[in-house]
């Protein structure tokens, strides 16, 4: 039972997240730095987001109420039969749907990007807007590599990338 109120929560979290996944047309950079201390500020900004308590957002009260809801609904899905069945997985569908979820989950992407945010600017980094061909190149380049850290460093540290992409 509960199982199904979770796999349906889950299901409907990662929907808007795995359909939005894409390159960001921005990044951030600090003209000067090592590119160890590049990583030290990439890693520790990326921390804070990561770490950043989400439990007071609305989106955490919505999630917590539908989960007690669905808990609730499928309480008895164990003995129900035939039609009470479908009136309580279709009841499960629309405590699922009325959450919102890909909406909620953007707005915790938020607040969690900002808080990244805060701290590359504590840092003395700036935002710059990647061109379009800056862009395609570190789609080619595979998460996580040290081919695209050391190509987002390169645009990073440079200073005429830096002042000519300026936000």
């Amino acid at each position: 039972m509960r199982r199904f109120a979770c796999a349906a929560l889950l299901a409907a979290l990662m929907a808007g997240p795995l359909a939005a996944a894409r390159t960001e047309a921005v990044s951030w950079g600090k003209p000067g730095i090592s590119i160890d201390q590049y990583r030290t500020d990439s890693i520790g900004c990326g921390r804070a987001g990561y770490y950043a308590d989400i439990s007071h957002t609305e989106a955490a009260h919505v999630f917590k109420d539908a989960t007690r809801r669905l808990q609730t609904n499928e309480s008895d899905l164990a003995n129900a039969t035939g039609p009470r069945i479908l009136d309580i997985v279709t009841r499960s569908a629309h405590i699922v749907d009325g959450t919102n979820a890909p909406e909620r989950v953007k707005d915790v992407g938020a607040l969690m990007q900002s808080k990244v945010d805060d701290c590359l600017k504590n840092r003395g980094y700036v935002r710059f807007r990647l061109s379009d061909a800056q862009r395609r190149h570190l789609e080619r380049l595979h998460l996580g590599s040290a081919e695209r850290h050391i190509y987002l460093y390169r645009l990073a540290t440079d200073p005429d990338v830096l002042r000519a992409q300026a936000m």
